[in-house]
């Protein structure tokens, strides 16, 4: 019985991600997600600040642009998809950000930490997008508002006019990277979709789900 029990207490003090499937964290990781920000991200989306739990993403923006560096977890399915996103401007050059530190000061960087999404609109700047390469036209785009939920992060909440979305744009269409040697263009700070990808991402993550910005597998606070 004394095993038994010491057991039982074993098994519920494991941490909240322990109860994930190991092939979602696997899946993650094959894709080349950090997994310690993975189950970090899981974790944090079990808060009651975000409403939507069946969905989250991570975007690690330590990766090179040309990979695909946005993670989306369904944890409905159990499984992870990869995509396409550009990095601030002010994080550094196109091939890669090289820049995390000062992200609080400079509106031009991508803010790092847990995002909460609101419900998706449409932007009359984001509602089409011409790709400059080859013109294919992506009408009818939606973006989606995010919203900083910690003391380090909470400052996007509150810059009028400005406001940080997931959107799309030209500069991380297929026929952009082909002209760049695979790499993406940057934001203005903003996360950036492909625009083939942008509005089923957007439909999957609207509402309150939890949008993790990370470098690697740092503790955000490295870089406070």
């Amino acid at each position: 019985m004394r095993y038994l029990t010491t057991a039982f207490l074993a098994l519920i003090s494991l941490p909240a991600w322990a109860n994930e499937p190991v092939s979602l964290l696997q899946e993650a990781q094959a894709l080349g997600a950090p997994v310690a920000a993975v189950r970090r991200a899981i974790e944090i989306s079990r808060q009651p600040a975000f409403k939507k739990k069946d969905a989250l993403a991570v975007f690690d923006i330590s990766q090179p642009s040309a990979k695909k560096r946005l993670y989306v977890v369904d944890l409905g399915s159990g499984h992870v998809t990869a995509h396409y996103a550009a990095h601030g401007k002010h994080n550094g050059p196109n091939a890669k950000a090289t820049k995390f530190k000062g992200f609080q000061t400079d509106l031009d960087m991508v803010p790092l930490g847990p995002l909460k999404t609101a419900h998706s609109e449409v932007m009359d700047h984001y509602k089409t997008i011409v790709d400059r390469y080859d013109g294919t036209v992506y009408p009818n785009m939606i973006i989606v508002t995010l919203e900083g939920v910690t003391s380090y992060n909470n400052y996007i909440n509150n810059t009028p006019p400005f406001k940080w979305i997931i959107h799309p744009n030209w500069y991380t269409t297929a026929a952009f990277r082909a002209k760049n040697s695979g790499m993406l263009g940057r934001s203005n700070g903003c996360i950036t979709l492909d625009p083939v990808e942008n509005n089923q991402l957007i439909t999957k993550l609207e509402g309150g789900a939890l949008v993790y910005v990370t470098v690697g597998d740092d503790p955000i606070e490295k870089y406070f």
